[in-house]
Protein backbone atom coordinates (compact mmCIF):
# COMPACT_ATOMS: atom_id res chain seq x y z
CA UNK A 1 0.00 0.00 0.00
CA UNK A 2 1.11 3.99 -0.27
CA UNK A 3 2.31 5.35 2.90
CA UNK A 4 3.20 8.91 3.70
CA UNK A 5 5.84 9.40 6.14
CA UNK A 6 5.84 13.33 7.49
CA UNK A 7 9.57 14.39 8.07
CA UNK A 8 9.66 17.49 10.17
CA UNK A 9 13.15 18.73 9.89
CA UNK A 10 14.84 20.51 9.20
CA UNK A 11 12.24 21.87 7.43
CA UNK A 12 8.44 19.85 7.03
CA UNK A 13 8.58 17.48 3.86
CA UNK A 14 6.45 14.69 3.25
CA UNK A 15 7.13 11.40 1.14
CA UNK A 16 5.10 8.83 -0.70
CA UNK A 17 6.12 5.37 0.21
CA UNK A 18 5.45 1.83 -0.27
CA UNK A 19 4.30 0.12 3.25
CA UNK A 20 2.76 -3.32 4.30
CA UNK A 21 -0.97 -3.38 5.12
CA UNK A 22 -1.03 -3.46 8.73
CA UNK A 23 -2.56 -6.06 10.22
CA UNK A 24 -5.26 -5.11 12.69
CA UNK A 25 -4.57 -6.65 16.82
CA UNK A 26 -7.40 -8.40 18.42
CA UNK A 27 -9.82 -5.37 19.22
CA UNK A 28 -8.87 -3.23 16.20
CA UNK A 29 -10.46 -2.93 12.71
CA UNK A 30 -8.39 -2.66 9.13
CA UNK A 31 -10.02 0.36 7.89
CA UNK A 32 -9.60 1.56 3.80
CA UNK A 33 -9.02 5.04 4.20
CA UNK A 34 -10.96 6.80 1.74
CA UNK A 35 -10.55 10.57 3.15
CA UNK A 36 -7.52 11.44 5.91
CA UNK A 37 -7.90 14.60 7.98
CA UNK A 38 -5.43 16.56 9.10
CA UNK A 39 -5.07 18.39 13.04
CA UNK A 40 -1.81 20.71 13.72
CA UNK A 41 -0.78 17.94 16.17
CA UNK A 42 0.39 15.76 13.08
CA UNK A 43 3.36 18.25 12.30
CA UNK A 44 3.77 19.89 15.86
CA UNK A 45 4.17 16.64 18.00
CA UNK A 46 6.55 15.21 15.26
CA UNK A 47 8.61 18.49 15.77
CA UNK A 48 8.80 18.36 19.04
CA UNK A 49 9.77 14.47 19.14
CA UNK A 50 12.46 15.07 16.17
CA UNK A 51 10.77 11.84 14.26
CA UNK A 52 9.37 10.97 10.99
CA UNK A 53 6.66 8.97 10.82
CA UNK A 54 2.79 8.34 9.04
CA UNK A 55 1.41 11.10 12.06
CA UNK A 56 -2.44 10.99 10.79
CA UNK A 57 -5.18 10.03 13.11
CA UNK A 58 -8.59 10.98 11.57
CA UNK A 59 -9.88 8.73 9.21
CA UNK A 60 -13.27 8.18 7.36
CA UNK A 61 -13.34 5.20 4.88
CA UNK A 62 -14.87 1.48 4.93
CA UNK A 63 -14.28 -1.52 6.89
CA UNK A 64 -11.96 -4.10 5.38
CA UNK A 65 -11.22 -6.81 8.24
CA UNK A 66 -11.08 -6.58 11.98
CA UNK A 67 -9.76 -8.67 14.75
CA UNK A 68 -11.13 -11.55 16.50
CA UNK A 69 -12.60 -9.51 19.36
CA UNK A 70 -13.78 -6.72 17.39
CA UNK A 71 -15.16 -9.23 15.79
CA UNK A 72 -17.13 -11.44 18.27
CA UNK A 73 -19.30 -7.91 19.43
CA UNK A 74 -20.67 -8.21 16.28
CA UNK A 75 -21.01 -4.28 16.58
CA UNK A 76 -19.59 -4.03 12.63
CA UNK A 77 -18.94 -5.66 9.46
CA UNK A 78 -16.80 -5.36 6.40
CA UNK A 79 -18.17 -2.76 4.10
CA UNK A 80 -19.44 -0.50 6.85
CA UNK A 81 -18.76 3.29 6.53
CA UNK A 82 -16.78 4.33 9.54
CA UNK A 83 -14.82 7.11 10.69
CA UNK A 84 -12.14 6.29 13.61
CA UNK A 85 -9.42 7.48 15.41
CA UNK A 86 -6.37 5.92 15.45
CA UNK A 87 -3.65 6.06 18.20
CA UNK A 88 -1.47 9.29 18.19
CA UNK A 89 2.28 8.57 17.34
CA UNK A 90 1.68 4.62 16.50
CA UNK A 91 2.15 2.56 13.55
CA UNK A 92 -0.58 2.27 11.09
CA UNK A 93 -1.42 6.28 10.75
CA UNK A 94 -4.04 7.61 8.47
CA UNK A 95 -2.12 9.03 5.57
CA UNK A 96 -2.06 5.75 3.90
CA UNK A 97 -4.44 3.26 1.90
CA UNK A 98 -4.95 1.72 5.03
CA UNK A 99 -5.26 2.08 8.89
CA UNK A 100 -5.81 0.26 11.63
CA UNK A 101 -8.03 1.26 14.94
CA UNK A 102 -9.18 -0.04 17.77
CA UNK A 103 -12.82 -0.71 17.64
CA UNK A 104 -13.31 1.71 20.45
CA UNK A 105 -12.26 4.81 19.06
CA UNK A 106 -14.64 3.76 15.33
CA UNK A 107 -18.04 4.76 14.49
CA UNK A 108 -20.74 4.25 12.06
CA UNK A 109 -20.93 7.23 9.30
CA UNK A 110 -24.35 7.38 9.15
CA UNK A 111 -25.94 7.62 5.53
CA UNK A 112 -26.48 11.60 5.39
CA UNK A 113 -22.83 12.18 5.89
CA UNK A 114 -20.04 12.29 3.88
CA UNK A 115 -17.00 10.80 4.19
CA UNK A 116 -15.44 14.24 4.14
CA UNK A 117 -17.54 15.78 6.63
CA UNK A 118 -17.07 12.47 9.01
CA UNK A 119 -12.73 12.65 8.57
CA UNK A 120 -12.97 16.25 10.49
CA UNK A 121 -14.68 14.56 13.48
CA UNK A 122 -13.08 11.67 15.83
CA UNK A 123 -9.63 13.22 17.26
CA UNK A 124 -10.89 16.81 17.97
CA UNK A 125 -14.68 15.79 18.70
CA UNK A 126 -13.08 13.45 21.38
CA UNK A 127 -10.37 16.42 22.79
CA UNK A 128 -13.84 18.47 23.36
CA UNK A 129 -15.83 15.76 25.04
CA UNK A 130 -13.24 14.89 27.37
CA UNK A 131 -12.71 18.49 28.19
CA UNK A 132 -16.14 19.32 29.26
CA UNK A 133 -17.61 16.30 30.42
CA UNK A 134 -15.11 14.18 31.76
CA UNK A 135 -12.45 16.71 33.10
CA UNK A 136 -15.14 19.70 34.11
CA UNK A 137 -17.94 16.99 34.45
CA UNK A 138 -20.54 19.48 32.91
CA UNK A 139 -23.59 16.83 32.05
CA UNK A 140 -23.32 15.26 28.69
CA UNK A 141 -25.16 15.10 25.71
CA UNK A 142 -27.30 11.50 26.63
CA UNK A 143 -27.87 13.11 30.31
CA UNK A 144 -28.42 16.97 29.24
CA UNK A 145 -29.08 19.84 31.50
CA UNK A 146 -32.80 19.55 32.27
CA UNK A 147 -34.48 23.01 30.93
CA UNK A 148 -36.04 23.81 34.42
CA UNK A 149 -32.38 24.00 36.40
CA UNK A 150 -30.34 26.83 36.70
CA UNK A 151 -27.92 28.13 33.65
CA UNK A 152 -24.73 26.70 33.26
CA UNK A 153 -22.48 29.63 31.62
CA UNK A 154 -19.56 28.06 29.35
CA UNK A 155 -17.13 30.29 28.04
CA UNK A 156 -14.76 29.39 24.70
CA UNK A 157 -12.04 31.03 23.29
CA UNK A 158 -10.86 30.24 19.76
CA UNK A 159 -14.54 29.51 19.56
CA UNK A 160 -13.89 29.76 15.20
CA UNK A 161 -11.66 26.53 15.46
CA UNK A 162 -12.58 23.16 14.96
CA UNK A 163 -12.14 22.43 18.76
CA UNK A 164 -14.04 25.31 19.83
CA UNK A 165 -16.55 24.39 16.65
CA UNK A 166 -17.15 20.94 18.16
CA UNK A 167 -17.05 21.94 21.85
CA UNK A 168 -20.41 24.35 21.03
CA UNK A 169 -21.54 21.50 18.94
CA UNK A 170 -21.95 19.00 22.13
CA UNK A 171 -22.50 21.39 24.36
CA UNK A 172 -25.45 22.73 22.34
CA UNK A 173 -26.36 18.87 22.39
CA UNK A 174 -26.00 18.62 26.30
CA UNK A 175 -28.33 21.72 26.55
CA UNK A 176 -25.93 24.05 28.54
CA UNK A 177 -26.74 28.16 27.93
CA UNK A 178 -25.23 30.47 28.13
CA UNK A 179 -22.52 29.92 25.27
CA UNK A 180 -20.15 33.12 25.28
CA UNK A 181 -18.08 32.00 22.44
CA UNK A 182 -14.76 34.77 22.03
CA UNK A 183 -13.36 34.70 18.26
CA UNK A 184 -11.65 37.09 15.99
CA UNK A 185 -12.07 37.85 12.19
CA UNK A 186 -13.95 34.35 10.73
CA UNK A 187 -17.12 34.53 12.59
CA UNK A 188 -19.84 33.44 10.42
CA UNK A 189 -19.80 29.51 11.15
CA UNK A 190 -19.72 30.43 14.69
CA UNK A 191 -22.60 32.93 14.73
CA UNK A 192 -24.47 29.70 12.74
CA UNK A 193 -23.90 27.60 15.65
CA UNK A 194 -25.23 29.91 18.60
CA UNK A 195 -28.63 30.25 19.68
CA UNK A 196 -28.98 33.82 20.93
CA UNK A 197 -32.65 33.02 22.68
CA UNK A 198 -30.85 31.22 24.97
CA UNK A 199 -28.38 33.77 25.77
CA UNK A 200 -25.65 32.72 23.27
CA UNK A 201 -23.09 35.65 22.57
CA UNK A 202 -20.29 36.36 20.76
CA UNK A 203 -17.29 38.51 21.47
CA UNK A 204 -14.01 39.64 19.75
CA UNK A 205 -10.95 39.30 21.00
CA UNK A 206 -9.08 41.53 18.90
CA UNK A 207 -9.94 44.84 20.78
CA UNK A 208 -7.82 43.82 23.84
CA UNK A 209 -7.57 41.67 26.46
CA UNK A 210 -9.67 44.44 28.52
CA UNK A 211 -12.27 44.88 25.77
CA UNK A 212 -12.37 41.20 25.53
CA UNK A 213 -12.97 40.71 29.30
CA UNK A 214 -16.02 43.40 29.68
CA UNK A 215 -17.46 41.95 26.42
CA UNK A 216 -17.79 38.65 28.30
CA UNK A 217 -18.94 40.16 31.14
CA UNK A 218 -21.92 41.84 29.58
CA UNK A 219 -22.52 38.54 27.89
CA UNK A 220 -23.48 36.96 30.84
CA UNK A 221 -25.60 39.55 32.56
CA UNK A 222 -25.26 38.94 36.01
CA UNK A 223 -24.33 35.03 35.70
CA UNK A 224 -21.09 33.71 37.38
CA UNK A 225 -19.15 31.34 34.65
CA UNK A 226 -17.53 28.54 36.09
CA UNK A 227 -16.29 26.89 32.91
CA UNK A 228 -14.43 27.58 30.54
CA UNK A 229 -12.53 26.10 27.54
CA UNK A 230 -9.28 27.26 25.90
CA UNK A 231 -9.29 25.91 22.34
CA UNK A 232 -6.06 27.71 21.64
CA UNK A 233 -4.07 26.93 24.75
CA UNK A 234 -1.08 29.25 23.63
CA UNK A 235 1.03 32.28 24.87
CA UNK A 236 -1.22 32.51 28.20
CA UNK A 237 -4.19 32.70 26.43
CA UNK A 238 -5.41 30.56 29.58
CA UNK A 239 -4.69 33.65 31.82
CA UNK A 240 -7.71 36.73 31.09
CA UNK A 241 -9.64 33.46 30.48
CA UNK A 242 -9.20 32.00 34.31
CA UNK A 243 -9.74 35.33 35.50
CA UNK A 244 -13.49 35.70 33.85
CA UNK A 245 -14.02 32.77 35.97
CA UNK A 246 -15.88 32.55 39.16
CA UNK A 247 -12.39 32.80 41.37
CA UNK A 248 -13.37 29.85 44.17
CA UNK A 249 -15.11 27.46 41.79
CA UNK A 250 -13.81 28.17 38.23
CA UNK A 251 -12.41 25.31 35.50
CA UNK A 252 -10.30 26.37 32.60
CA UNK A 253 -9.81 23.22 30.08
CA UNK A 254 -6.65 23.51 28.18
CA UNK A 255 -4.86 21.30 25.63
CA UNK A 256 -1.17 22.10 25.10
CA UNK A 257 0.58 19.55 26.76
CA UNK A 258 4.23 21.36 27.19
CA UNK A 259 2.98 24.11 29.57
CA UNK A 260 2.87 23.27 33.74
CA UNK A 261 -0.25 26.46 34.23
CA UNK A 262 1.50 27.51 37.17
CA UNK A 263 1.46 31.63 36.34
CA UNK A 264 1.27 33.76 39.40
CA UNK A 265 -1.67 35.97 37.40
CA UNK A 266 -3.97 32.96 38.17
CA UNK A 267 -6.84 32.96 39.86
CA UNK A 268 -5.68 30.66 43.20
CA UNK A 269 -9.40 28.99 43.11
CA UNK A 270 -9.30 28.35 39.50
CA UNK A 271 -8.61 25.33 38.30
CA UNK A 272 -6.30 24.66 35.22
CA UNK A 273 -7.00 20.91 33.90
CA UNK A 274 -5.29 19.93 31.11
CA UNK A 275 -7.17 17.02 28.47
CA UNK A 276 -4.55 14.51 26.58
CA UNK A 277 -7.01 12.97 23.72
CA UNK A 278 -4.45 10.01 23.81
CA UNK A 279 -6.19 9.12 26.86
CA UNK A 280 -8.77 7.74 25.25
CA UNK A 281 -6.76 4.94 24.37
CA UNK A 282 -4.11 4.61 27.02
CA UNK A 283 -6.66 5.06 30.11
CA UNK A 284 -3.63 7.43 31.13
CA UNK A 285 -1.39 10.68 30.92
CA UNK A 286 1.99 10.19 29.82
CA UNK A 287 4.46 10.39 32.89
CA UNK A 288 6.55 13.57 31.08
CA UNK A 289 3.80 15.59 31.12
CA UNK A 290 4.42 18.42 33.51
CA UNK A 291 0.28 18.72 33.97
CA UNK A 292 -0.93 15.86 35.05
CA UNK A 293 -4.58 15.29 36.23
CA UNK A 294 -5.26 15.33 40.03
CA UNK A 295 -7.44 12.05 39.79
CA UNK A 296 -5.38 9.91 37.65
CA UNK A 297 -8.00 6.75 38.26
CA UNK A 298 -10.71 8.79 36.69
CA UNK A 299 -8.86 9.06 33.60
CA UNK A 300 -9.10 5.20 33.11
CA UNK A 301 -12.25 5.58 32.39
CA UNK A 302 -11.70 7.79 29.38
CA UNK A 303 -11.48 4.76 27.31
CA UNK A 304 -15.38 3.91 27.85
CA UNK A 305 -16.02 7.43 27.81
CA UNK A 306 -14.83 7.42 24.15
CA UNK A 307 -16.65 4.25 23.17
CA UNK A 308 -20.31 5.80 24.67
CA UNK A 309 -19.71 9.24 22.93
CA UNK A 310 -18.65 8.80 19.40
CA UNK A 311 -21.58 6.11 19.16
CA UNK A 312 -23.95 9.04 20.51
CA UNK A 313 -22.23 11.06 17.91
CA UNK A 314 -23.14 8.72 14.83
CA UNK A 315 -27.05 9.21 16.54
CA UNK A 316 -26.53 13.15 16.66
CA UNK A 317 -25.39 12.77 12.88
CA UNK A 318 -28.23 10.48 11.69
CA UNK A 319 -31.01 13.10 13.17
CA UNK A 320 -29.45 15.91 11.52
CA UNK A 321 -28.62 17.26 15.16
CA UNK A 322 -24.57 17.04 14.85
CA UNK A 323 -22.22 18.31 11.92
CA UNK A 324 -18.58 17.77 10.87
CA UNK A 325 -16.41 20.97 10.50
CA UNK A 326 -16.31 22.94 7.05
CA UNK A 327 -14.02 21.28 5.05
CA UNK A 328 -10.89 21.72 2.17
CA UNK A 329 -10.24 19.19 0.48
CA UNK A 330 -6.02 19.61 -0.26
CA UNK A 331 -5.75 18.43 -4.18
CA UNK A 332 -3.45 15.61 -5.15
CA UNK A 333 -4.65 12.91 -2.00
CA UNK A 334 -2.00 11.35 -0.39
CA UNK A 335 0.44 13.87 -2.44
CA UNK A 336 -0.89 16.68 -1.23
CA UNK A 337 -0.31 15.46 2.34
CA UNK A 338 2.68 17.67 2.75
CA UNK A 339 1.42 20.90 1.35
CA UNK A 340 -1.64 20.19 3.75
CA UNK A 341 0.28 20.28 6.63
CA UNK A 342 2.87 23.15 5.78
CA UNK A 343 -0.11 25.17 5.49
CA UNK A 344 -1.28 24.20 8.65
CA UNK A 345 1.58 24.88 9.93
CA UNK A 346 1.76 28.73 8.87
CA UNK A 347 -1.65 29.02 9.89
CA UNK A 348 -3.62 29.45 6.84
CA UNK A 349 -6.73 26.79 8.21
CA UNK A 350 -8.85 29.31 9.04
CA UNK A 351 -12.33 27.92 9.82
CA UNK A 352 -11.86 24.94 8.07
CA UNK A 353 -10.04 21.47 8.60
CA UNK A 354 -8.09 19.78 5.65
CA UNK A 355 -9.03 16.90 3.93
CA UNK A 356 -7.33 14.42 1.66
CA UNK A 357 -9.08 11.99 -0.37
CA UNK A 358 -6.90 9.24 -1.10
CA UNK A 359 -7.98 8.23 -4.77
CA UNK A 360 -6.86 11.99 -5.93
CA UNK A 361 -3.17 10.33 -5.39
CA UNK A 362 -1.65 10.42 -8.84
CA UNK A 363 0.25 6.99 -8.15
CA UNK A 364 -3.45 5.09 -7.38
CA UNK A 365 -5.18 6.60 -10.18
CA UNK A 366 -2.49 5.60 -12.41
CA UNK A 367 -2.74 2.05 -11.91
CA UNK A 368 -6.54 2.07 -12.22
Amino acid sequence: MKEVIINPLPTLTASLQEAPIPIPADDELLIKVLVAGSNVKDWLHITARKVSMNSGDDAAGIVYGMGKTAAATGEFRVGDRVAAFHPMMKPGGTYAEFTVCPSHTVFIIPANTSFEEAATIPLVTLTAALSLFQRQSIPPPWNPRSPNSPPIPLIIYGASSALGSFAIKLAKAANIHPLIAICGATQSYVSSLLDASAGDALVDYRNGVEEMKAGVEQALKGLAARHALDAISAKGSWIPLAQMLDPHEGQVSVVAGSNSYDEPELPRGVEIKYTYVGSTHSGAYMPTMPKQPEDAESVNGDVDFAFMLLRFVSRLLARGDFEGHPTKVVPGGLDGVGKGLQRLKNGEARGVKYVYRIEDTMSLREEK
